[in-house]
């Protein structure tokens, strides 16, 4: 009898538009959609495509030496250079005084303006590329006057410096993108997954005055409660489970973000326990939301309770940076935040057993809380009858 009644209630759902939409539709459209809009935000920018524009008053010795330390950048002469960077035809302008080669000869400070619109991603991005080029052009003056003064080049260097990073800084940055990205997306995409399921199965059914046929029946009131649930679960662990095999098959398709997998160790045990805590947080979200359509009386009441439900799972976003990036084991006690610990650690080398355990062990337990609540309200007639 549980089995027959989960198939008529997975029949029902996979009937509905709705559920197919946010099941299959949703989940597919906000995976490729973010997986390449992180892909493009990893990009590197391409020098040869920044424009800048230098004051007419100044002659071409100086755009030869600026191109000379950057070189396949387009630099020309402007007119007004604010107006040009406002209106988007250069990313920098750069106001020079134009008897500057007067003034290194004479040893004193050129001024140099740069030009940007802050609120332009390219035109930031050009900043550090010409101060690395305007401080190398110093450099090399400041040198060659201490030639002439008969003094040691070297003697202006205080400290060498050298940069001895323990991971591949694309690689480490395509990680912290991947970290933010699933752990945001597959449980807010199993919550909308389980989310019209849960509200159909309950509220729906108070709503259509349905739920009063169904208790009546001979069968246990448990075994219905269980096969809903089970349902409602069924359809969140799928959401989940398609959004990973998206997720792996779309990075292979990016540019960027698929460096960032590198930094998994073991990719199959990633995968099997990512596979293990989806299957409980659905079946921990799916508790709650089953409890929340209960105390409805329609659908949309329903969705004034799942709502804030829904809205909480982003909390964790912010949460993660506040905290300290190393391990702390016993904040994977902590549901839905320890998804975000255990895609990050992965990333960074550090998950251990012991955390992925805890986390197992965190959503059996509030399914231990939940479900007695869920049996209590379910045999409940005059809360499951609602207003009829």
């Amino acid at each position: 009898m549980f089995k027959r009644i989960l198939s008529k209630e997975l029949r029902d759902i996979l009937r509905d538009r709705r559920s197919i939409t946010l099941l299959i539709v949703v989940p597919l459209i906000l995976m490729t959609g973010l997986t390449f809009f992180y892909d493009k935000l990893l990009a590197a920018p391409n020098e040869g495509n920044f424009e800048i524009a230098v004051n007419k008053e100044v002659g071409d010795s100086f755009i030869e030496q600026l191109q000379a330390y950057f070189p396949g950048v387009t630099i020309e002469k402007q007119t007004d250079l604010q107006e040009k960077v406002k209106n988007k035809e250069v990313q920098i302008g750069i106001q020079v005084d134009k008897d500057w080669q007067e003034k290194i000869g004479g040893q004193t400070p050129v001024s140099i303006k740069l030009i940007y619109d802050p609120g332009s991603q390219t035109s930031s991005e050009v900043i550090p590329y010409i101060e690395a080029a305007i401080g190398q052009w110093e450099s090399a003056i400041l040198k060659d006057r201490l030639q002439q003064a008969n003094m040691d080049p070297e003697i202006v260097d205080v400290f060498a410096t050298e940069e001895v990073p323990l991971k591949d800084k694309d690689n480490a940055v395509a990680s912290f993108m991947l970290a933010i990205l699933i752990p945001i997306l597959i449980p807010i995409a199993i919550a909308n997954g389980a989310y019209p399921s849960a509200t159909e199965l309950f509220a729906g059914e108070k709503e259509k005055k349905t739920m009063e046929a169904l208790l009546i029946t001979p069968v246990k009131p448990i075994k219905i409660l269980l096969a809903k649930w089970a349902a409602i679960s069924l359809i969140g662990i799928f959401t989940g489970l398609l959004c990973i095999a998206v997720l792996i098959i779309e990075i292979n398709f990016t540019t960027n973000l698929k460096a960032g997998f590198e930094a998994v160790g073991d990719p199959i045990q990633f995968i099997a326990m990512s596979t293990g805590l989806i299957i409980m947080f659905s079946i921990m979200i799916s508790a709650l939301l089953m409890i929340l359509s209960m105390l409805a009386n329609s659908v949309k009441e329903a969705g004034y309770y799942m709502g804030p439900v829904m809205g909480s799972l982003s909390i964790p976003v912010i949460v993660i940076f506040l905290i300290s990036e190393s391990l702390n084991t016993w904040l994977y006690l902590i549901p839905v935040l320890n998804l975000f610990l255990f895609v990050r650690d992965t990333f960074s080398g550090q998950l251990t057993s012991l955390a992925f355990v805890i986390a197992m062990l965190s959503y059996v337990l509030v399914i231990i809380i939940l479900f007695p609540i869920a049996k209590r309200m379910f045999e409940n007639h005059r809360l499951m009858l609602g207003n009829s």
